[in-house]
């Protein structure tokens, strides 16, 4: 685990600062390509502005991807954590070197990128095990790569706070991890031990384990401006879905705000966040997901969505019987470059925000995951372009959660805290 979340990426910023000693006096750090985060005329401003741009990363990194990585140019030397170098050097270093590497060493350190995102899944997917095996050992072998101790420090950590006494800390701990032991023996034959989770109040559970969640949520219902943007995409949707809709038909709406996915993470919405943003509250931006397009000509299309908010919907179905529809209103970024994405193997995924374009509904079922929308700065010959702010200035790339099946253990988010308490910078 350490190999890759901690000793690799420690020692490949080393490299990107040109900090290693030249043994051999042909041999200059001027001469290393891939330092660009070199010291230059005694002038360190590139490797500081880098870690300011890290810290302003941290607002468009979901909570529920785990502690952001604070300023790597002031903290790294004093107690820089793995997940942090993790999520710095796996998702918020590729866009901030993109145009600044050599594109051959680019693609060679999206190489590693790739095959580490695949090695660090607690359970790596057959179909992915030999292109992982492929993009490491075309960057590095080692065997211990592929070895993640990530349940067992968890389950030390668990231990540690269950002893709740100094007084013989090891027969303690002994007699704990005997009970642990003894309880997972018992769960796993009799799995109807295991007391279900209680869910929050006037939370409503839409099945397939998507829970709608009442914090955060609109007082009341509102009818949509008639003729509205809005209004259109709903009608647009129920149409599509044969649903018949009266012509003098006024949609009203009570707004939701955060929305429970199955693999533990919660959706929230720019109807919940911008309240925030407006009381000046720190947050992490959580409304943006990747969801599952179905289109006659894919079986399903992934497409990054911005959430405005999600919303219930009553329907009479062609045969008369009732249903409610859990939808959601969005806003559609670009397609991802699809060139670009193949070429760097899919680390480097660019779409651009469209916020002058109409919204549209979907169904909350077809989202799979919340993901970080990160701007991806103008690369050097595209800063001299006289209109690069208007060019670049709704230019994003996709971070995905890493390990998005081994990041939840023992733990579950919260949509109250939208940030963690104290967290340094």
């Amino acid at each position: 685990m350490h190999h890759l979340t901690l000793n690799i990426p420690d020692i490949m910023v080393k490299l990107f600062r040109g900090s290693f000693e030249c043994k051999e006096a042909s041999d200059d750090v001027e001469d290393w390509p891939w330092a660009v985060f070199r010291v230059r005329d005694h002038d360190d401003t590139a490797w500081d502005n880098h870690g300011e741009v890290t810290v302003r990363m941290c607002f468009y990194i979901p909570r529920s991807f785990g502690k952001a990585p604070r300023n790597i140019a002031a903290k790294m030397n004093s107690g820089y954590k793995a997940w942090e170098h993790m999520y710095h050097f796996y998702m918020v270093l590729p866009g901030q070197l993109w145009g600044v590497l050599d594109d051959e060493l680019f693609e060679h350190y999206c190489k590693l990128v790739a095959g580490a995102r695949f090695t660090l899944m607690l359970e790596t997917p057959v179909a992915l095990r030999s292109l992982a095996h492929m993009l490491l050992t075309e960057c590095l072998s080692r065997p211990s790569l592929v070895f993640l101790q990530w349940v067992l420090e968890t389950f030390i950590g668990n231990l540690t706070c269950e002893i709740g006494s100094d007084s013989c800390p090891y027969t303690n701990l002994a007699v704990r991890a005997t009970r642990r032991a003894q309880e997972a023996a018992l769960y796993a034959m009799f799995p109807q031990l295991v007391k279900p989770e209680g869910l929050p109040k006037d939370a409503v559970v839409l099945g397939d384990d998507y829970i709608l969640l009442a914090y955060g949520r609109d007082e009341c219902a509102w009818l949509l401006p008639e003729h509205g943007r809005e209004v259109d995409a709903l009608r647009s949707y129920l149409d599509a879905n044969q649903v018949d809709v009266p012509a003098e038909w006024q949609p009203g709406v009570w707004k939701w705000a955060h929305l429970q996915l199955p693999n533990g993470q919660i959706a929230h919405t720019a109807f919940g966040e911008c309240k925030c943003e407006a009381r000046g509250l720190p947050l992490r931006r959580a409304h943006m997901v990747k969801v599952c397009v179905y289109a006659a000509s894919f079986p399903c299309m992934l497409t990054i969505l911005t959430f405005l908010y999600f919303f219930r919907i009553n329907n009479t179905r062609a045969d008369g019987k009732k249903e409610t529809m859990v939808l959601a209103m969005v806003l559609d970024f670009t397609p991802v470059d699809r060139a670009l994405a193949k070429k760097m193997h899919g680390v480097l995924m660019v779409c651009y925000s469209q916020p002058d374009q109409a919204p549209r509904v979907v169904d909350v079922k077809d989202i799979l995951s919340v993901v970080a929308i990160m701007p991806l700065p103008a690369r050097p010959f595209e800063a001299d372009q006289p209109d690069t702010a208007q060019l670049y200035v709704n230019r994003y790339y996709v971070g995905e959660k890493i390990g998005c099946d081994m990041a939840w253990i023992g733990c579950s988010d919260n949509p109250r805290e939208e940030e963690e308490d104290g967290e340094e910078v």
